[in-house]
């Protein structure tokens, strides 16, 4: 999937409604999904890479340093890493707290993820075919350039991605329905680089937090998750 956003529009000079909220960017992303099915079980295959870029000839120079919000990636949730609430993963290697600023989601432009799931089947319940699974997510968002007052950890760079990247394992449940499929997952987190600060001290250690509570989430959603 290719975006763009304001290669023409951007043209128009000294238009001040135009100056003032355009961004002018382009935003690439590509998907894999493949599901290898043996005699009972299945195991799939998941892969997703996404980038934008804000371009510097924006001319509100506020708005040159990362993706508008609505177009800016997230990550967490029921399809994508499981151990996180939704858009409560990254940026990075990012400490901070949410709710404080008054946005307590996180997004970025850049964001990229794997996922392998091994499912099977368990049981029959009221004549309806009950699947487990076993899965591990792994991946991060982060801001492609650097900002005023934005921390490094917060900003893209292949040295440090090793480290910046998130691990959540988990087990889960899925009921199939014929005309659609309930699932519920539930997921730990194995390495965490960007915590809360009152979790700081766990931050990229495997399997670091003593707590459940803090390490763990369900996750309740309709349908597989990346499509297959």
């Amino acid at each position: 999937n290719v975006e763009v956003s304001g290669l023409l529009s951007g043209l128009i000079k000294k238009n001040d409604f135009l100056d003032t909220n355009l961004f002018r960017f382009i935003k690439v992303d590509a998907e894999f999904a493949r599901k290898i099915s043996f005699k009972k079980s299945s195991l799939v295959l998941h892969g997703f890479v996404g980038l934008g870029y804000e371009f510097n000839s924006t001319a509100n120079k506020d708005n040159r340093y990362n993706l508008p919000l609505l177009r800016q990636y997230f990550a967490g949730g029921p399809n994508s890493m499981r151990a996180w609430g939704l858009r409560k993963l990254g940026p990075g290697a990012s400490i901070k707290d949410f709710g404080t600023t008054g946005l307590p989601d996180r997004y970025g432009d850049v964001h990229i993820e794997a996922n392998i799931e091994y499912r099977f089947p368990l049981v029959k319940a009221f004549g309806l075919p009950v699947e487990g699974a076993l899965f591990t997510d792994i991946g991060n968002i982060w801001f492609m350039k650097s900002a005023p007052s934005r921390p490094s950890e917060e900003v893209f760079s292949i040295r440090s991605l090793g480290k910046d990247l998130a691990v959540g394992v988990g087990a889960g449940f899925r009921i199939d329905l014929s005309f659609f499929v309930i699932r519920l997952d539930y997921s730990i987190k194995a390495k965490d680089p960007s915590p809360s600060p009152v979790n700081a001290a766990v931050q990229n250690k495997w399997f670091g937090y003593k707590s459940w509570r803090d390490a763990d989430q369900f996750q309740l959603a309709i349908s597989y998750p990346f499509v297959l």
